[in-house]
């Protein structure tokens, strides 16, 4: 299988050139940030301390995946690098403005990175194996590249427990089912209790889906109007929101008894009190 730096070659990248950077999730949720607000992520992934990058001229830049495989989004040229003594005043408000770290003042320098759009068509598509947790997020190792997934695909159905989708790969499920058919098949077949969590405040919203298509009916609803239908949903971002299943449910069961499960749920999660999106 063609590895991550034969495929730069192809691309016209010398991988000697380039570090490989795959950004956590402990300062900003890197793909949703990047998906849904790249000014914020671009800033984010400039502020570097001095000589991170070495004397390369262009990273590959990943988002964490699951385990320890890695998503790619992008390569950037690097442009620039300003000591933090040379900060200007429009740098320092960057950091303020997004609620970076406040000892990046005085501790980071910054990259001036430009998009390279030559790889473009490979973003959120190319995935590889990065290599266990303790692997430095900076490096030059070559990497085995796992997949590409099909165009518009968020990547093959796994397992009911380990949905955690995002409103972005909801909506591109949904509209691409296509290339998703995987996903619409593993949730157009089942009825379930649902959970939505608002990422940006922390509240929950318990909900069930029953009847024709099943889960994948119910959350094409929220695809397309941001809020379903319920009250309480409407107003909120729904960019902040996070979709996973709590349940299951038999085919069998008729749509009354589905509704008592859901209120079983609304009352284990508190949902329903004032801080709960189900409230009255």
């Amino acid at each position: 299988m063609i590895t991550l730096h034969q495929l730069l070659e192809t691309y016209g990248f010398n991988p000697k050139r380039v570090k490989l950077v795959r950004h956590g999730n402990k300062e900003i949720p890197v793909l949703e940030t990047y998906q849904n607000n790249r000014e914020k992520f671009e800033a984010y992934q400039s502020f570097q301390r001095l000589g991170k990058f070495g004397k390369a001229s262009h990273i590959a830049v990943f988002a964490p995946a699951r385990g320890t495989t890695a998503l790619f989004l992008g390569v950037w040229d690097i442009k620039d690098v300003i000591d933090c003594t040379d900060y200007s005043k429009k740098m320092h408000s960057t950091i303020d403005r997004h609620n970076f770290s406040e000892s990046w003042h005085t501790d980071s320098a910054w990259y001036k990175l430009v998009r390279n759009t030559t790889t473009d068509e490979l973003s959120e598509r190319l995935v590889i194996d990065w290599g266990k947790s303790t692997v430095s997020w900076v490096q030059n190792k070559d990497k085995e590249i796992l997949e590409i997934r099909s165009k518009n695909s968020i990547g093959e159905f796994i397992s009911y427990n380990q949905i955690r989708l995002s409103f972005y790969d909801l909506k591109k499920l949904v509209s691409q089912s296509s290339s998703n058919f995987s996903w619409v098949s593993a949730l157009s077949s089942v009825n379930g209790i649902y959970l939505i969590r608002d990422k940006a405040r922390g509240n929950l919203y318990v909900g069930s889906a029953y009847g024709e298509d099943g889960i994948f009916g119910r959350w094409s609803d929220y695809s397309r109007s941001g809020h379903g239908g319920n009250n309480n949903l409407k107003g909120l971002n729904p960019s902040d929101f996070e979709f996973s299943i709590l349940e299951i449910v038999p085919l069998t069961l008729s749509n009354n008894e589905v509704i008592q499960r859901e209120m079983l749920w609304q009352e284990k999660l508190g949902t329903r009190n004032f801080s709960g999106l189900n409230r009255k």
